[in-house]
Formats: structure tokens, sequence, C-alpha cells
């Protein structure tokens, strides 16, 4: 996604969110309509199998490798709501997956294949996805600060303006993925597969690449 330059977003003030790792103090919230959309409850763990199931009927019926179309409801990218449109095949069975705002917390997510999933917003903090699949997901102004990546597969992800404070994307395959704005502080890239991937604006201090 590309939002028009802005330094100030990089250090825009506002409330104080609770997604720093433990023991870290409280970072400001970046763009304050998508935390204020995000649900305050953990997504329910029927809801959860449900939707994943349902996603994978989706893939296996043709509904993956499409692209996703955002829009962001006012002019202010840093007050707006940003939202998807998914631009592809859209598979005979199932149903994509459609969990933004959601709070993806209590549910096994190691592993687990979201590629094409809408995640615009969710929260998920101080997580394990390691070997997870969330090829080109839209994943745009989400938390996922002090999470796990190691060994996933994020190529063509849409992450723009989220918060990957600390998150350990060692090995991971970020090929063409989009960290336009991303808060990328303190994030282990060791080994990730970069080729083709996006980081105008992004937050890069105390990142380690090598």
């Amino acid at each position: 996604m590309t939002f028009a330059a802005d330094d100030s977003a990089n250090s825009a003030a506002g409330p104080e969110h609770d997604t720093s790792p433990a023991g870290a103090p409280a970072r400001p919230t970046r763009y304050k309509a998508m935390s204020s959309l995000r649900s305050p409850d953990p997504i329910d763990p029927a809801e959860w199998q449900a939707a994943l199931a349902q996603h994978a009927e989706f893939l296996l019926s043709g509904g993956g490798g499409g692209s996703w179309t955002t829009l962001v409801t006012t002019a202010d990218t840093e007050v707006g709501a940003v939202f998807g449109v998914y631009v592809g095949p859209k598979g005979t069975a199932g149903a994509q997956a459609k969990l933004s705002h959601a709070r993806l917390a209590g549910v096994e997510l190691r592993g687990v294949d979201l590629s094409f999933a809408d995640l615009c917003g969710v929260g998920c903090v101080n997580q394990d996805l390691s070997g997870a699949n969330l090829r080109g997901c839209l994943a745009t102004d989400s938390d996922f600060t002090g999470s796990q990546f190691t060994d996933a597969t994020l190529a063509g992800a849409d992450f723009s303006r989220s918060e990957m404070v600390g998150c350990d994307l060692r090995n991971a395959d970020l090929t063409g993925a989009d960290l336009e704005k991303v808060d990328l502080t303190n994030a282990d890239l060791r080994g990730a597969q970069l080729a083709g991937a996006r980081f105008p604006g992004a937050i890069l201090d105390g990142a380690r690449f090598d």
C-alpha cells in the first residue's frame, strides 16, 4: 500500500497502548483509528476454527493468488481507517478468512495457513507464528509487537504501517512484501529473504539484518 509522504507518521503522539513486550515501556499508538476498531477480546476459539476450515476450502477450490486493493476512509491517513478489497479468484467453496480487527490470542498460530486472508488491523502481540503461511495477506495497521515469524512465508504480504517491534523474522520469506512505514525497531531479520521487499518510511532502529 502506498501512503502519502508524511514524516509525522513515524512520530505521531497518541494515547499509549498495551502492546509493548513484557517489561518494556508502553509505546504511543501511531494510527489511532485502526487500533480503536480492534476487538478488546481474544477471538473465540470456535470462531477461529470455523474461519480456518472455511479458508482452507477457499484456497483448495482456487481462491488464492489474488491481490488486495486498499482504501482509506479519509484523506488523512493518520486518522482514517484502512480496508481492503480482494481482487482475484473467489474460489468455488468455503469462504476467505476475514479477520480484520480481530485479537488473535489464545489460539494456535504456528504453521497456520492464512495466505491471502484479510488480517487488516489485527492485534497479534507476543504470539508464535513460526512456520505460518501469510503469503499475499492484507495486514495493514496490525499490531504484531514481539511476535515470532521464524521460517514463516510472508511473500507479497502487505504489512504497511503495522507494529512489528521486536519481531523475530529470522529466515522468513518476505519476498515482495510491503513494509512501508512499519515499525521494525529491534526486529531480527537475519536470514530473511528480502528480494523486492519495500521499506519506505519504515522504522529500523536496532533492526538486525546480518
